[in-house]
């Protein structure tokens, strides 16, 4: 009848991890991704994006720069004309397919929605990008806990719009 509430700490961020936070236009994210992948040293990334469709057009644009990236999405489920349970089965193995590719190593970068923020422990990435700034701070600190994990030392860089500031702020 009387619950508490525990904080268990005051800051959203995890040891290990450096954050960095980079304001830009719009226009100017994919041109800032580009020069992160020439100068970082980046064993596997995860560029997170806040919708499916998103997803998709940034892993595209990132095969056009001449990098390749696969995309994990959950909404590749929702498919709104009726498909078999064949059709259903293959989609299930694409995405147990572009996780474990991921895992192995053998992707060196994942463009995804927030359905890998959580969960997914793999030791060999060491940057995450916010290509997109979550909108919940439990979200923002899921989504950097991807890197920097066991030990090892992580890279969160968070691309910042004029309409982030507050949220980032915030969080």
């Amino acid at each position: 009848p009387d619950p508490q509430y525990i904080k268990i700490t005051d800051e959203l961020t995890l040891k290990g991890l450096t954050q960095y936070y980079a304001f830009l236009e719009e226009r100017e994210k994919l041109h800032c991704l580009n020069t992160l992948f020439t100068k970082l040293d980046i064993s596997q990334a995860i560029i997170f994006c806040n919708s499916a469709k998103r997803v998709e057009l940034l892993a595209r644009k990132i095969s056009q720069l001449g990098y390749f990236a696969s995309s994990f999405t959950q909404e590749w489920t929702n498919v709104k004309e009726p498909v078999s349970n064949l059709m259903l089965d293959l989609i299930s193995l694409f995405k147990y397919r572009i996780f474990h590719d991921f895992k192995r190593g053998e992707t060196r970068c994942l463009v995804s929605s927030d359905v890998f923020a959580r969960g997914i422990d793999i030791i060999s990435v060491n940057v995450v990008i916010n290509f997109d700034f979550p909108r919940q701070p439990d979200t923002y600190l899921h989504r950097i806990g991807r890197s920097g994990r066991f030990g090892h030392l992580g890279l969160a860089i968070n691309f910042i719009c004029e309409d982030d500031k507050n949220t980032m702020l915030h969080i």
